[in-house]
C-alpha cells in the first residue's frame, strides 16, 4: 500500500504543476486604454459638439456607458500588474487616463442633463 500512496502523490503534483514554470502574467501596457477611449472620445465630442439635442445625449449616453465598463476592465487590469509590482509608471499612466476620461464624460454628462 505505501506504494500505491506513493504513486498518487506523484501524480497529483504533475496535476498541480510542481516543479513546473507557471505561465507569464501579461503586462499592462498603454493599449489598455484603447477600448475605452475609442468608445469614450466620441461620447465626449457627441456632448461637447451637439449635447444640447435629445439623440446626441442619448446616443452618447449608450456609448460612453459601454466605454465605461471597457474603461474598468483596463483599469482592472491595470491595478492588476500594479499589484505584483510590473511597470509601475505604466499601469499608473493607464488608471490616470481611464479614471480621467471617466470623470470628464460623468461630468459632461451630468452637466447636459
Amino acid at each position: 500500500m505505501p506504494e500505491r500512496d506513493a504513486a498518487t502523490d506523484a501524480v497529483t503534483d504533475a496535476e498541480a504543476g510542481v516543479g513546473e514554470e507557471a505561465a507569464p502574467k501579461r503586462e499592462v501596457s498603454y493599449d489598455d486604454t484603447m477600448p475605452g477611449t475609442l468608445l469614450l472620445f466620441p461620447a465626449l465630442l457627441l456632448l461637447r459638439f451637439l449635447g444640447e439635442h435629445a439623440w446626441a445625449y442619448w446616443t452618447a449616453a449608450v456609448i460612453g456607458a459601454l466605454g465605461l465598463v471597457a474603461a474598468g476592465l483596463g483599469i482592472a487590469s491595470a491595478v492588476g500588474s500594479l499589484r505584483r509590482g510590473r511597470r509601475r509608471w505604466a499601469a499608473l499612466g493607464v488608471i490616470a487616463l481611464l479614471l480621467g476620461a471617466c470623470v470628464v464624460f460623468v461630468a459632461r454628462l451630468v452637466e447636459h442633463f
